[in-house]
């Protein structure tokens, strides 16, 4: 019959080889390469520091391993990765040159958490928000690793004349191959190779491409996270996104930026006849729960 002493000599034990091959899992990753796809794991360890409650010092306050997330993987070189607790910002860290970013935030109780994070690259475009939605346990550190953000796309033309071109760039991680999807009328693909700082610009010639609405988004190959879309249309003339107002659907206040306002305007249309071309998001004359989903595709808060 094992004793209450070899119970717990046996569970120190457990949890030592535990957090031996946690930290020994941890080094191999930071020391390999940015990874092909997006795959994220997410594992706890027990915390690494204490904290004394109130109540504690020398009169028997109760202490307790450290509580928080940790967040980890690769934006794009000196890229800003924002992180949100709940719709609020909390922190923001610059990505190394490799686009390697690591947060950590400390929390202090059990709650079923949203966390979100976004990139902005050294040109200030931003990518999607990525959800994570987490139980926080107490006396754990939860760790969230293998993050990728798809790169950030940018375009010259809201409007392409029929058999011209269309310029396209942005950020992505250093020296990676990339495909830019074109869907619509026609669906075509290109590929590319971001440079050494992570930029990347591509001139794509239309002219196979008959007239009509496009979709234009970008992503590493073989990823399926996708970069955010935007849309163009081929017609009779070049309008240049200096000309045009906005190129985010529902973004009626031209702030390049879909978060509150927009909804609130959007939910005051709702079934409502005539509504402003801003608004109907998919140009079908209605506002209903397809418009609040493209909404919610473009969301930056």
């Amino acid at each position: 019959m094992v004793s209450n002493t070899q119970k717990k000599f046996i569970s120190f034990s457990l949890l030592s080889i535990t957090i031996f091959f946690l930290v020994f899992a941890s080094t191999l990753y930071a020391q390999t390469p940015p990874p092909v796809s997006h795959t994220v794991s997410i594992s706890a360890s027990v915390g690494s520091a204490v904290v004394i409650v109130p109540g504690g010092g020398t009169s028997g306050g109760v202490i307790l391993p450290q509580t928080a997330v940790s967040f980890s993987g690769y934006a794009y070189p000196n890229a800003q990765v924002s992180l949100l607790k709940q719709g609020e910002l909390k922190t923001t860290v610059k990505a190394d040159s490799t686009g390697y970013f690591s947060i950590t935030l400390e929390e202090k109780y059990n709650s079923n958490i949203l966390y979100s994070l976004f990139a902005q690259d050294v040109s200030g475009n931003r990518s999607l928000l990525l959800n994570y939605p987490m139980v926080v346990q107490v006396g754990y550190i939860t760790e969230l690793s293998g993050i990728r953000f798809a790169p950030t796309i940018v375009i010259d033309k809201s409007q392409v004349r029929v058999g011209d071109y269309l310029t396209v760039n942005g950020y992505a991680l250093p020296q990676n191959d990339m495909e830019v999807n074109i869907v619509g009328v026609a669906n075509k693909v290109f590929t590319l190779t971001s440079s050494s700082d992570g930029s990347y610009k591509i001139v794509l010639p239309l002219t196979d491409l008959p007239r009509g609405a496009y979709s234009i988004y970008i992503n590493y190959k073989n990823d399926t996270r996708v970069s955010k879309l935007i849309k163009f249309t081929i017609g009779e003339s070049n309008i240049f996104f200096t000309d045009a107002s906005s190129s985010i659907p529902g973004d009626c206040n031209a702030d390049k930026k879909i978060d509150l306002i927009d909804f609130s305007i959007l939910a005051f249309w709702y079934g409502k006849p005539n509504p402003p071309k801003c608004v109907d998001t998919n140009g079908d004359g209605i506002i209903n729960l397809i418009d609040f989903s493209i909404l919610a595709f473009y969301w930056t808060g």
